[in-house]
């Protein structure tokens, strides 16, 4: 059974048991006269969203929205599937990354290259979203859920150039999607989401910046769940872009070797993760979600696309 977890004015968190693990990939919803599904996780997990939201007394033709924040496979995979799970449900997804969504060819073809044969059991295939079911959103715009309650769209770039944070009216909770990175509740860690080819160091600051700004109730983060009560995670966010920064930038004084740069950067953070590299189970997590040799190579791009490197 899917698990289900309560969380502030009717939300629940589905956990999609992504790749077979728990706490890997959060979907969310939002209740209201016209509910919606916050992520869908990768197509993979389909039909455990399903199977969760039908515990919850959520039947099929309930669903109005499923909304992404972005279009990375852990988080949007499972759009196509869900639309045809879903028959009077519309997609809602940052005007940027609409097109993907239409067509996912391009999409799946640099997943491919970049994932390779475990593609497939991680993520499954992206299936078409029908044209007609598609609904692109810029920052600002609302989706209604009637009864008053709406999400608002939030500029949330910087993990990539089509990601978007949605912001509850009801709860005052943020759906944060990778913005703040990944975050795992056993071990009490937080980590970077920087991969290649989009990931933007100042614009990711400015996210978070407009987070604080907004002084959201809560935030609900992909990876996974609630940030703790009593921690401020936005500023360990921003602690953690500057400082990962610091370390792949140092290493590239001397080579721009993806490799060398990875084991820099792990051995630069080590006594921030030493609890996880204890436990093999935490590890393997960890490495699934986000390994270092993808936040290194997203701000060697990063660096070199802006002419910082040095």
């Amino acid at each position: 059974m899917t698990r289900t977890i309560p969380l502030a004015a009717g939300i629940v968190a589905l956990d999609t048991r992504m790749a077979g693990l728990d706490e890997l990939v959060a979907a969310y919803l939002v209740p209201g006269a016209n509910p919606a599904v916050v992520e869908t996780g990768p197509a993979t997990v389909a039909t455990n969203v399903v199977a969760g939201l039908e515990s919850l007394g959520i039947s099929r033709e309930d669903v109005a929205f499923l909304v992404v924040s972005h279009i990375h496979l852990d988080h949007a995979g499972g759009a196509g599937d869900l639309i045809r799970a879903f028959p009077n449900a519309t997609l809602i997804v940052h005007r940027a990354g609409a097109p993907h969504m239409a067509d996912p060819s391009r999409l799946m073809a640099s997943a491919q290259r970049v994932f390779g044969p475990a593609l497939d059991t991680l993520f499954g295939s992206l299936a078409p979203v029908p044209a007609e079911r598609l609904r692109a959103v810029d920052p600002g715009d609302r989706v209604d859920l009637g009864g008053g309650r709406s999400l608002e769209v939030v500029d949330a770039t910087g993990h990539a150039k089509h990601h978007m944070a949605l912001l509850d009216s009801e709860s005052g909770a943020l759906f944060v999607g990778d913005a703040l990175g990944v975050f795992m509740p056993e071990a009490g860690v937080l980590r970077p989401a920087t991969p290649p080819p989009e990931f933007d160091l100042e614009a990711a600051l400015a996210t978070l910046e407009r987070f604080r700004e907004r002084q959201p109730a809560a935030l609900y983060l992909s990876h996974f769940g609630p940030a703790p009560a009593g921690r401020d995670l936005i500023a360990e966010a921003e602690e953690r872009l500057v400082r990962f920064a610091e370390i792949v930038r140092g290493a590239m004084r001397e080579t721009t070797d993806l490799d060398v740069l990875a084991r820099r950067l792990e051995e630069g953070t080590a006594p921030d993760y030493a609890g996880v590299r204890e436990r093999p189970d935490l590890l393997a997590k960890f490495e699934t979600l986000n390994a270092f040799r993808s936040s290194a190579a997203g701000y060697l791009r990063y660096f070199q696309q802006h002419g910082l490197a040095p």
